[in-house]
């Protein structure tokens, strides 16, 4: 059977050594034992890799993308640290974790959506810190949902009582009959349902509505814009941005934001605008995305009609203000 790099480094004797010598040596024990996953995967390797090439060849240097690529793959053992980090801490380090290292940056986007009462789904991506997103929210007393699927029965468990102390509920993927009106329920309660917008093999395209994403043009995915149109919630995008010595920052905009700032995207769906949101804070932090491995599955949504016919462009989202730090 082949063996990911999750359950690589979730192996038993992996967590029991993290949390007996500490989390300080926990991270680099997961350095180590990333490097060596990739040398040994080295299909997944190139994979990355020949992403990455790909996405800025037409923007970086050579030495620039080599850059590049070496960040990515510190960023990708973050993200498995801050996953280990985030469910097998206790609640208090967390929690002390959390007030310590973190601060935010347009937290009142999503307090101004629960002052409506309906509820705010929170657009975010497999990008920084993300892992730690409802933990802290759940710190600052906001009632947090999030769609999940477990590897093992131990996980679920240990993950379900770490999300207790946090104010934050778990929609189990694997024990859900209907994850959509799973969802509903909890905005209805006017709770923050959190969802990612870059989960690839996981999208359902429209058969005409294109989009151009990290250079290719392909159906847009049409989730968002469906579950936005049965729901009132607030619409609020939102990033732990990651940065030195294990410091973060939450950043969350509007919807109505977001159509301020930018030229255009008032005629776009929202299921676009969210995405060249997330495209724009990939492009500005490489290292912070971990989905370079499915990249190529952008590819089974390229529309047959680009093979033979010039892709027609649709509108791309300008700054006219702002910018990312």
């Amino acid at each position: 059977m082949k063996i990911n790099l999750s359950s690589f480094l979730q192996c038993r004797f992996n967590i029991y050594l993290c949390k007996t010598l500490g989390w300080s040596f926990a991270f680099f024990y997961i350095l180590i034992l990333g490097r060596l996953y990739f040398i040994l995967n080295r299909r997944e390797n190139s994979k990355i890799k020949k992403a990455i090439k790909s996405v800025f060849s037409n923007r970086k240097q050579i030495h620039s993308i080599k850059t590049i690529t070496k960040e990515v793959f510190r960023g990708i053992f973050s993200h498995y640290y801050e996953k280990f980090f985030n469910v097998y801490s206790t609640s208090h380090t967390l929690r002390s974790f959390v007030h310590t290292h973190m601060k935010a940056e347009g937290l009142d986007a999503i307090k101004q959506g629960l002052a409506k009462g309906n509820g705010v789904l929170l657009i975010t991506g497999h990008f920084g810190g993300v892992e730690f997103i409802p933990a802290f929210l759940g710190a600052h007393n906001i009632p947090v949902s999030i769609v999940a699927k477990f590897k093992t029965r131990k996980l679920r468990d240990v993950s379900l009582e770490q999300a207790s102390h946090f104010s934050t509920k778990i929609i189990d993927a694997d024990h859900t009959p209907n994850i959509i009106k799973a969802i509903y329920n909890d905005l209805r309660e006017n709770r923050v349902v959190i969802t990612q917008c870059d989960e690839m093999d996981e999208w359902k395209p429209y058969s005409h509505n294109r989009i151009f994403f990290l250079g290719k043009q392909v159906r847009l995915d049409k989730t968002l814009n469906i579950l936005s149109k049965k729901c009132t919630a607030a619409i609020v995008f939102g990033v732990m941005h990651r940065s030195a010595n294990h410091q973060y920052k939450f950043v969350a905009t509007s919807l109505e934001e977001m159509v301020q700032k930018y030229q255009r995207s008032i005629d776009m769906p929202i299921g676009a605008v969210l995405l060249k949101y997330m495209e724009r804070y990939i492009y500005k932090h490489p290292e912070e995305w971990y989905q370079w491995k499915k990249y190529t599955a952008l590819d089974a949504y390229v529309p047959y009609s680009t093979v033979r016919d010039k892709p027609t462009p649709i509108p791309i989202l300008k700054p006219l203000l702002g910018k990312i730090t």
